[in-house]
């Protein structure tokens, strides 16, 4: 038995099967990159905003390595999650959250090979926890979503999984984002 050839066989028929399920876009090359790249063109897509709008950036002193946060404007700590639509539904699933770090925002974005949409979730009013079912919340238009662990026994990074209707289309990102942060 040829296992290389087996795999092979495998691999070009799960290939087949996922091509049919994705569809063409703008942003199709979105596709191509692993999670860590995903999130660092978010992170680079907000400070590019940022400077566009003229919004503060302050600047991290350069022994400081953050993990908390990955911008800080006028002293608030901004935390970015960038996920990509999965294949089979229109969710989101915005990983590595861990509501015990101290930032005060998280911008969250969600591309499609077609569109970006964003949601922002300011932690002092959308975040809880709840002690009695000792789970962790966030409200997403006035409803809560519950961050679960993302793997097993893993509950100090967690994850948020968001419906394409939960967020909301980019048209206003940058407007929003003045609001907030030109008001602090």
């Amino acid at each position: 038995m040829d296992l290389e050839k087996l795999l092979l066989q495998l691999i070009e028929q799960k290939y087949k099967e996922v091509q049919k399920k994705q569809k063409s876009g703008i942003f199709e090359k979105i596709l191509h990159f692993e999670g860590n790249a995903i999130g660092q063109i978010g992170e680079k897509f907000v400070k590019e905003v940022f400077k566009a709008l003229n919004l503060p950036l302050d600047e991290l002193p350069g022994d400081i390595i953050h993990d908390e946060f990955d911008l800080l404007s006028n002293g608030k700590k901004i935390e970015v999650k960038t996920a990509r639509k999965g294949l089979n539904n229109n969710t989101f699933q915005f990983n590595g959250i861990n509501p015990k770090y101290n930032y005060d925002y998280i911008i969250l974005l969600g591309i499609t090979t077609q569109s970006v949409h964003y949601y922002i979730v300011d932690k002092k009013q959308d975040y809880y926890y709840n002690h009695t079912l000792r789970k962790e919340y966030i409200k997403v238009n006035g409803k809560d979503k519950q961050l679960v662990m993302m793997n097993p026994g893993n509950q100090v990074n967690l994850k948020l999984t968001l419906n394409l209707k939960d967020l909301k289309p980019i048209a206003n990102f940058a407007n929003e984002l003045y609001a907030i942060f030109t008001s602090i």
